[in-house]
């Protein structure tokens, strides 16, 4: 072989070098993570559980990824909120009685380090597209205070799907100055998508994220859908023509199931155009997109079954959510994962793949579950602390555990802003591997399981956050601010707790 065939083998062999070691450390990089959230999604409202409904894209990320079906979080919206970003329990932030309500002043501690500041460390881009709900009222509650680079959404629970502005269907002579606007990109109003369908414009902002992202740093997205959270409005008429094509929901008393199921496609619709951005923009390949309801559906006896009970409530109606994970960088796909996990568990996943499990606190309520995910493997979790709340006012109890099989529910089984003093002293006791529906009340002929697992509630009293759930404050009215933020939802009417 002659000097120039020998060069030319050389660099043959160099570049082969170069290129196995670059697609190394293009492997090693920080996967992009995207959190896709949905709001009141029932276990019962999705096609691969209920025939009528129409979520063909969500199941076919759902079949081709990993399933969840032990995947449980807080039976309201903001205390699942706050234990994604914290990752901890929601009592022991105070944040176990409800959700944080309009005009309260009240908001996710200060003092706590969120997510995406983590995130922001190990160079993340952080955006936050939807629904905040975890405090307004001071600035530092802000989502764009937080750790979020961006935020695009709505501070407060719910407004009407196109005007951004609340409704009060329970409260029909509700004053004039409760009534206000809630869009807000940062902390400044703004009016874009004008009578868009509120689902199709968050969709729409959190492609522009993924299609404006510098590919040279990894996303952390953060997608908090209202959908399909009531009060319930008609959707486009495209998403309602997909069911009237098939002859679902066409009796005109079921108009409003047939708008709910239409909003619940226009949801699926946004989920599958979201990892669609993701591919277009040559990030998916590295991408883990975890998809999971804030809690159970809130249609009584209809968005849950077979399960028992509904948001609210600490059956598993209430609290078992719809969830699943798609990424390339699964070992197992294609699996149904019956792992137990709780919501606060994605906090330490996310920064395990974020090469941050130096950094997750020791005092965490999370597990690092991308093992169990990934490859199926056993969980870390044996056991979740579904809630602990005392009203001695009141003399209201409520405590819930599940442990292994084992699931106790002592005291009254919805959150504590309902009064249910008459309940302070239930027990039930189900086994839930045996019976998911909760109809066999197993406490009386297991009482040493009872107080075993009464005494592991009592034990953690001790670390339980009174609870924060604040009268409503009329400075927080925004037909009360003046000037610009006349008739707007505004911060800066409350002291942060800190």
């Amino acid at each position: 072989m002659g000097a120039t065939a020998y060069k030319w083998a050389f660099l043959m062999v160099l570049t082969d070098l170069v290129l196995a070691v670059s697609g190394k450390r293009r492997k090693s990089s920080p996967p992009h993570l995207i959190m896709i959230l949905a709001d009141d999604l029932g276990w019962n409202d999705v096609s691969w559980r209920n025939t009528l409904m129409l979520t063909p894209r969500m199941e076919g990320l759902m079949r081709s990824g990993v399933e969840l079906t032990q995947s449980y979080v807080a039976p309201k919206c903001s205390p699942s909120r706050a234990a994604l970003m914290t990752g901890r329990y929601p009592w022991r932030l105070g944040m176990q009685r409800g959700a944080v309500e309009r005009y309260q002043p009240d908001g996710l501690n200060t003092s706590f380090k969120l997510l995406p500041e983590y995130l922001k460390e190990a160079g993340y881009s952080t955006h936050a597209v939807g629904k905040w709900h975890l405090g307004y009222c001071h600035p530092d509650y802000l989502p764009q205070n937080r750790g979020f680079d961006k935020f695009f959404g709505q501070w407060n629970h719910v407004t009407n799907y196109y005007t951004r502005k609340p409704e009060f269907p329970q409260q029909p002579d509700a004053p004039p100055e409760k009534y206000g606007y809630d869009l807000h990109e940062n902390d400044e109003i703004v009016y874009e998508g004008k009578d868009e369908f509120m689902t199709d414009l968050l969709t729409r902002k959190a492609r522009d994220v993924i299609e404006d992202h510098d590919k040279s740093k990894p996303l952390f997205l953060y997608l908090a859908y209202q959908a399909p959270h009531g009060p319930i409005t008609k959707p486009p008429e495209k998403y309602l023509q997909m069911y009237n094509e098939l002859g679902r929901f066409q009796n005109p008393r079921d108009q409003g199931k047939l708008n709910r199921a239409g909003i619940i496609t226009a949801l699926d619709t946004g989920v599958g155009e979201v990892v669609d951005a993701l591919k277009s923009a040559g990030l998916y390949e590295n991408s883990v997109v975890v998809f999971s309801t804030d809690n159970g559906g809130a249609i009584l006896r209809s968005s849950n079954l077979p399960l028992r009970g509904d948001k609210e409530q600490l059956y598993e109606g209430g609290i078992r959510g719809v969830g699943f994970v798609s990424s390339p960088l699964l070992k197992k796909p294609e699996t149904v994962n019956d792992k137990l996990m709780f919501i606060s568990d994605w906090f330490s996943t996310f920064l395990s793949l974020a090469g941050l499990s130096d950094q997750i606190p020791q005092d965490t309520d999370s597990f690092d579950m991308w093992n169990t995910l990934s490859k199926n493997k056993k969980s870390p979790r044996s056991e979740i602390t579904l809630n602990l709340d005392q009203d001695n006012f009141r003399g209201l109890w409520s405590a819930a555990i599940r442990s292994d099989h084992y699931k106790l529910i002592w005291g009254q089984e919805k959150l504590l802003k309902k009064d249910q003093n008459e309940k302070s002293c239930n027990v039930e006791l189900f086994n839930i591997k045996n019976d998911p529906n909760e109809r066999n009340n197993l406490a009386p002929e297991l009482r040493k399981k009872v107080a075993e697992l009464k005494d592991r509630l009592m034990a953690q009293l001790g670390e339980m956050t009174p609870a924060i759930y604040s009268a409503e404050n009329r400075d927080g009215w925004p037909g009360y601010f003046e000037g610009e933020n006349k008739g707007m939802f505004s911060t800066g009417w409350c002291n942060a707790t800190v």
